[in-house]
């Protein structure tokens, strides 16, 4: 799942993978494209073997967050 803010204003720290949140948005269904997926990978570090392998677009849910809150 994307957790994406509006207007960038705030981000979430990867530090917080495992915990528990709660999150006030929107949440819909998109397509995310093969040149997204690589740009997400680059910015994770990926490398390039692990970049070349991403070939078809990704049907994930994408949140447009208004506040997170961690429990």
């Amino acid at each position: 799942m994307m957790v994406k803010m509006k207007d960038h204003k705030f981000a979430v720290p990867v530090i917080l993978n495992g915990k528990k949140i709660v999150i006030d948005g929107v949440a819909t269904q998109t397509t995310t494209s093969v040149k997204q997926l690589k740009h997400f990978a680059e910015d994770a570090g990926k490398s390039k073997e692990e970049i070349a392998k991403i070939t078809e677009p990704k049907k994930e849910i994408v949140i447009q967050a208004a506040g997170i809150l961690v429990l």
